[in-house]
């Protein structure tokens, strides 16, 4: 029995659908030929799969009343949802750089590079910070400050400038920016104990900056939101599903948790802009599809009784 899937053109494509129980309209063909088949259709089409059909079938076969415009607006709020997230957490990253990068050097004020000497980290993680060193630190000093490279993807013109004209002292602020957040959270969880508690305190002052009532972002707390912060990123940038997407495989651990998290993180401000335009795209798409809102709210972790109450509360905090 051969395996391979065969080309279907679009029109192909439609008459599959048709033929598994989806109602399919005229705009239909101009979205797969825009965005593809297999992003859409695969990528979203679980919320309206028949599973007892599917099973008796022995392929995919949708319920009653499933439209192809639902799944449609499924897929474009969940790019969006993507857009928000990674737009709020590239925020968060900035804010995460600036105080490890200020922790870390004021306890190592007159040394060049410090973050290069393994004896400057938790001694209980030496062995995944002398893995940082050498995959990461050395590795963007050794290409960034390479003068042959100037031109090359990857160097950086501000790494170079300070490898030439500042006798090779890279200062970690300027290191940073060409760190991604998976390599700063690495560096975060590396540290001593004394900077991991001094960067999860910075993180509560720059909440009471901005806010009413205090609250405390201790380094456990900080440890889980940038693990899943981390994982949420990478989904966004690679584009992949986000919405139904469960850090670690956990039910607790889902987007709108994602939400929550970056409201110890970003300032008053920020977190109104970004849970406001987030209550807008769920209204959006529960609007779009209703039969099937409850179903995308409770994947996501969302109660719709408890989002109206939280951005009141944020309201007044």
């Amino acid at each position: 029995m051969s395996l391979r899937k065969p080309y279907r053109s679009v029109d192909g494509q439609l008459r599959i659908l048709r033929m598994r129980g989806m109602a399919v309209d005229a705009d239909a063909g101009h979205v797969l030929r825009r965005e593809g088949y297999y992003p859409v259709v695969n990528g979203y089409k679980d919320l309206f799969l028949d599973r007892k059909a599917c099973l008796a079938e022995g392929d995919d076969r949708y319920e009653n009343g499933a439209h192809f415009d639902d799944l449609y607006a499924l897929f474009l709020f969940d790019r969006e949802l993507r857009e928000l997230l990674f737009s709020a957490i590239t925020r968060a990253e900035a804010s995460l750089k600036a105080s490890c990068a200020h922790e870390f050097t004021r306890l190592h004020p007159d040394e060049v590079n410090p973050y290069l000497n393994p004896d400057y980290y938790d001694p209980t993680r030496r062995s995944s910070a002398v893995a940082l060193i050498d995959k990461v630190f050395k590795r963007i000093l050794e290409l960034d400050g390479n003068p042959r490279n100037k031109g090359a993807y990857g160097g950086k013109a501000y790494i170079r400038h300070c490898m030439e004209d500042h006798d090779g002292q890279v200062p970690l602020w300027v290191l940073a920016n060409d760190l991604s957040l998976g390599q700063t959270v690495w560096f975060f969880q590396v540290q001593s104990p004394s900077v991991r508690l001094a960067v999860a305190e910075s993180f509560t002052g720059l909440y009471a900056d901005t806010h009413d009532r205090p609250r405390r972002v201790t380094v456990k707390r900080l440890d889980r939101i940038l693990n899943r912060l981390v994982f949420y990123r990478n989904l966004c940038a690679h584009d992949e599903r986000c919405y139904c997407a469960r850090y670690d495989g956990r039910s607790n651990e889902n987007v709108y948790q994602a939400i929550e998290d970056l409201g110890y993180l970003l300032d008053k401000d920020d977190y109104l802009k970004l849970f406001r335009r987030f209550s807008t795209l769920v209204a959006r798409v529960t609007c779009a599809m209703p039969s099937r809102s409850q179903a995308v709210l409770s994947t996501m972790g969302v109660c719709e009784r408890e989002l109206a109450d939280r951005a009141e509360a944020i309201l007044r905090s």
